[in-house]
């Protein structure tokens, strides 16, 4: 069943709300040079990409490999967008040459990994930091 039709209780659904802030973040890299990243750079413990307390979060993954990437958030829960009142997760699939569009809550500050769910890509560096500006 694919994640979009299912539906969770009330209590836990993301209420409707247009999103405050829009973060983009093109997956890049290949088999042959073994080069995974996002937007072309691999990780680094100094980039940040910041988000605010309090503000709806829309994340546009962009799939620009040949591979599928299972994304995965630390800290947060995301609704597929477009269906706000549809099934909270923390990991989704990105296909190759496809976009995968989720929103979140920002509502648990702190420092979190946004990361390839295939360990061997996110060591390459295909991972990322959300930090919560002060």
């Amino acid at each position: 069943m694919e994640a979009g039709r299912l539906v969770p209780d009330p209590s836990v659904a993301l209420p409707a709300r247009a999103p405050d802030r829009t973060i983009r973040m093109r997956l890049t890299g290949g088999m042959e040079k073994y080069d995974w990243a996002f937007d072309g750079q691999p990780y680094s413990a100094k980039q940040r990409r910041p988000v605010e307390a309090g503000k709806r979060v829309r994340v546009v993954f962009d799939n620009g490999t040949a591979m599928w990437h299972p994304l995965h958030l630390h800290g947060h829960t995301f609704a597929l967008a477009g269906n706000a009142a549809g099934a909270r997760k923390d990991t989704a699939i990105v296909l190759p040459h496809r976009s995968l569009t989720v929103e979140f809550d920002a509502d648990n500050p702190g420092l979190w990994m946004v990361h390839c769910h295939n360990v061997y890509h996110a060591e390459a560096g295909m991972m990322t930091v959300l930090g919560y500006r002060a």
